[in-house]
């Protein structure tokens, strides 16, 4: 049960997927789109890194936790859900400059999912047997060390220092297990 008050007319969420896929297993650190109506007042990317908590007058919390803004728009806001969203229930809230909605979706303690585009994953779509690829996800869950929801590690970090899933990581190619060589949070991403 979710207990709004303040619910305003004009302002509504009408759907949440993941950033990556669309997919429907969220997690903590996750990148979130949320699809609704009078979402924001403007168009807004997010200008530096660590992420905003606000722009252009529109903020969003899960579970009563600030939610770092990667883009704001009349029907879409990517968001990344906070760190500290346990598993269970998960309250979104949206405040356009005051008017507010919500929308009750489940948290997992991750539900990873690949970067794609037109099929293909990101930013590496293909490869021979043996060659290393690159691709990117979201959903992983809590990290290892803690970092801030919105931020990135800073510039100079070891590679051995950075970010990396608490849950243990697997990947299949064709059905075959992948030999993961790295895998983690780097300078520039969230």
């Amino acid at each position: 049960v979710a207990l709004l008050v303040g619910a305003s007319s004009g302002i509504s969420v009408m759907g949440v997927g993941n950033a990556a896929s669309g997919g429907q297993i969220f997690a903590p650190g996750q990148l979130l789109a949320v699809y609704g109506n009078n979402l924001a007042s403007d168009t807004v990317s997010a200008p530096v890194q660590p992420l905003p908590l606000t722009l252009s007058g529109t903020s969003a919390t899960v579970n009563g936790v600030s939610a770092p803004l990667w883009f704001v728009s009349a029907g879409q806001m990517n968001i990344q859900i906070p760190y500290e969203t346990g598993a269970g229930p998960a309250v979104l809230g949206v405040n356009n400059n005051g008017k507010v909605a919500s929308f009750i979706f489940q948290a997992a303690p991750a539900g990873p999912d690949i970067f794609a585009y037109q099929g293909a994953m990101v930013p590496i779509p293909s490869a021979t047997q043996g060659q290393i690829i690159l691709g990117f996800i979201t959903g992983d869950g809590d990290v290892t060390p803690t970092l801030a929801s919105g931020a990135t590690p800073p510039v100079g970090t070891a590679l051995s220092a950075f970010p990396q899933s608490r849950l243990p990581l697997s990947m299949t190619i064709g059905g075959e297990p992948a030999n993961i060589v790295f895998h983690g949070i780097v300078t520039g991403l969230i």
